[in-house]
């Protein structure tokens, strides 16, 4: 991530403590004016869908399912993982999207008959080199192993440059078509107004910068490689 300059990622689930572990990669990709699309997992109670079924719209269904779940922070690292995540948004550096299972006919069902379980990432360089993991790493502290935490999970990688060329395609195009709404067994709308909003409570002040980003980035910066003799 701290190479990186485009990250995308879904997950059945997020949690704002995952970014208390990757914080040095994300400020990677934002230094490097990266940008990430994050597709989230949203699994609907039977009487949300019931709603949905007598007329209400899908994306205030999630609206309302989100609203029950406010944004906290416990300690103050989760407090500016969440300042981070707030500006990210703000500056246009992450857009967030939520999927919602479905039947092949389009209509969402409730997590008695399945959730979305997707957990995959596709990662680009400046240079253009890619890599794909896929396994099952939820973007959780305990899915990658925090502190004191940590799932037993496993994932594969795939390099575009070693071997892995067809691998990494074939998760970008899966991605996309998730991105677009256009995946057989989910739907997929845009964060709720309601959420973004209950995210950017945690803005920093006065238009200023995250406390993650206030760093010297260079105390933590990948040094480049000597030039090669030509």
């Amino acid at each position: 991530l701290q190479c990186a300059v485009r990250y995308d990622r879904s997950t059945g689930y997020f949690s704002s403590r995952v970014l208390t572990l990757a914080a040095r990669g994300i400020e990677g990709l934002v230094r490097n004016d990266g940008r990430m699309r994050l597709v989230v997992g949203c699994t609907l109670a039977p009487d949300e869908v019931a709603a949905i079924e007598k007329g209400l719209a899908l994306r205030e269904a999630v609206a309302a399912h989100f609203s029950r779940l406010p944004l906290s922070a416990d300690t103050a690292e989760q407090a500016n993982a969440l300042e981070l995540v707030a500006w990210m948004v703000a500056n246009g550096f992450l857009e967030v999207r939520i999927a919602v299972p479905c039947t092949l006919s389009r209509k969402p069902f409730a997590g008695s008959n399945g959730i979305f379980h997707e957990k995959a990432g596709i990662l680009m360089d400046k240079t253009g080199d890619r890599l794909a993991f896929n396994g099952s790493v939820n973007e959780t502290a305990a899915g990658w192993g925090g502190p004191g935490l940590g799932n037993w999970e496993s994932f594969h990688v795939f390099c575009d440059w070693d071997g892995g060329k067809g691998h990494v395609t074939a998760e970008q195009a899966s991605f996309d078509r998730l991105w677009n709404n256009e995946a057989k067994h989910c739907l997929v709308v845009d964060i709720p107004t309601a959420v973004h909003d209950d995210l950017l409570r945690f803005l920093p002040a006065n238009d200023g910068k995250p406390q993650r980003l206030l760093n010297d980035p260079d105390q933590e910066s990948i040094s480049e490689p000597p030039p090669q003799p030509v």
